[in-house]
């Protein structure tokens, strides 16, 4: 045995100095062979899900006019035309951006080797190009998978949103630069989150308010703004899991990290939604109790009060909207709209219809292939929560049932409907997912 460990050692210190030799040497493609082969001989041929590695895209190159920061590796470029004071304030959001997501712990973007005229991230204060983040390629001297990333934003963003903008920009970028292969949706849900963590406000659009308006969609993957209206779910975690620091969203992003050592399309598991089953099941909580919670959460956004701060702050204009009102009793409802995964709907029956009971019963029957949360909260005439029942989810057979004793400050229930999938989501492929469902209720003789 020592012997072995002997040869084990001499190999290691062979291996240690050679990549030391390439690393002196440049060659930093030899020691990414050294590694590969290491790999090969002592592990399985990778057999799990790939995605695409981004597309690298070219640069805007009728920008004019450039800033540098004194401060920190950050460029802003513009287009001629763009005011001197707009660029000014690009850039002082850029450098507070930079500097409180660095405190956070945070990555920073990888250099992209002066393709913008220096080693600075870059913002293009352009119109020639969408406003996202955008791939230089992927970089050969990292050990997990990184991207060379800048930013492009339109010159003609009010200048109120101006801040919040550039802040999404630079985090957008960010994050294409720590782990290309996740999936945009994910980006764009992390990037909004980010940005309100530093300026109060949910990205640089209005997705969030956009998926109050339609909470039959799905979280990140099918979320309005292209998945930026998943920033709700991730401020939610970050309040559940962590108090609201951001540690717990930060380190799912480090645990979606990995190295694809051979092949052209990047490996993709651990992905986002891996990384948050797996951190929620250490913390001795469930993925799915996570969503069912936040789908009751979110209907006293804007109506009542709440303990998670990002969504307290959220105003009137991003209330959920009943999906059906039932107006007696007996009553039979369906839903109009399918539900995607961890999508939700919400049906309202006001006091009048069940006139003087005291009990009532209600039956979930959800389509096939997928389960189903079943919730009934009674609220007070303020709209506040006086009491909530939940079923358990649903398993193979698709229904659920809640006995309901009515409190007396009872004046409205609200029953929440959840599908909750097959399996975890990939955010990289279309669901087949949306179900439909049946809501009956009726009073105890």
């Amino acid at each position: 045995m020592p012997w072995v460990k002997s040869n084990i050692g001499c190999a290691a210190l062979a291996i240690v100095l050679q990549t030391q030799t390439a690393f002196a040497q440049g060659d930093l493609l030899g020691a990414d062979e050294m590694a590969e082969a290491i790999v090969s001989m002592t592990s399985r041929v990778w057999t799990g899900p790939r995605t695409p590695a981004p597309v690298p895209t070219e640069r805007p190159s009728d920008t004019g006019v450039t800033i540098r920061s004194p401060y920190a590796l950050l460029a802003v470029h513009a287009d001629p035309g763009v005011r001197q004071d707009t660029m000014r304030r690009a850039m002082r959001a850029l450098e507070y951006a930079r500097a409180r997501l660095d405190a956070m712990g945070w990555p920073r973007p990888v250099s992209d080797g002066d393709l913008g005229g220096g080693p600075e991230l870059d913002l293009y204060l352009s119109g020639s190009l969408p406003s996202a983040a955008y791939s230089d390629g992927l970089v050969p001297w990292t050990y997990l998978d990184r991207a060379s990333a800048f930013a492009v934003l339109s010159p003609a963003i009010p200048a109120a949103s101006l801040d919040a903008c550039v802040t999404t920009a630079y985090a957008d970028a960010l994050l294409l630069s720590a782990d290309p292969a996740e999936a945009e949706t994910w980006r764009r849900a992390t990037a909004a989150w980010l940005t309100w963590e530093l300026t109060g406000r949910f990205g640089c659009d209005d997705a969030v308010h956009e998926q109050q308006a339609e909470p039959f969609r799905s979280w990140v993957d099918g979320a309005a703004g292209n998945g930026a209206g998943g920033a709700m779910w991730l401020a939610y975690l970050s309040a559940r899991h962590d108090g609201g620091s951001g540690r717990f969203v930060r380190d799912l992003w480090t645990l979606a990290s990995q190295r694809t050592w051979e092949g052209d399309d990047l490996r993709a598991d651990p992905d986002l939604w891996s990384a948050v089953e797996t951190a929620v099941e250490l913390s001795g909580d469930r993925l799915l109790d996570n969503v069912e919670d936040l789908a009751t959460i979110r209907w006293f956004v804007g109506r009542g009060e709440t303990e998670n701060q990002a969504l307290s702050s959220l105003d009137h204009d991003a209330r959920v909207s009943p999906s059906r009102t039932m107006t007696r009793v007996p009553t039979r409802v369906s839903s109009q709209t399918p539900l995607h995964p961890f999508g939700s709907a919400y049906v309202v029956m006001d006091a009048p219809a069940w006139q003087d009971a005291e009990r009532l019963r209600a039956w979930l029957r959800g389509e096939y292939g997928v389960h189903w949360s079943f919730v009934a909260v009674q609220l007070d005439e303020r709209g506040n929560e006086v009491r909530r029942i939940s079923a358990p989810h649903t398993g193979v057979t698709p229904r659920a049932f809640l006995p309901i004793e009515l409190d007396g400050a009872t004046t409205r229930l609200l029953f929440v409907v959840t599908n909750l999938g097959h399996a975890l989501p990939d955010a990289d492929e279309p669901s087949a997912d949306e179900r439909a469902f049946e809501l009956i209720v009726d009073g105890v003789d």
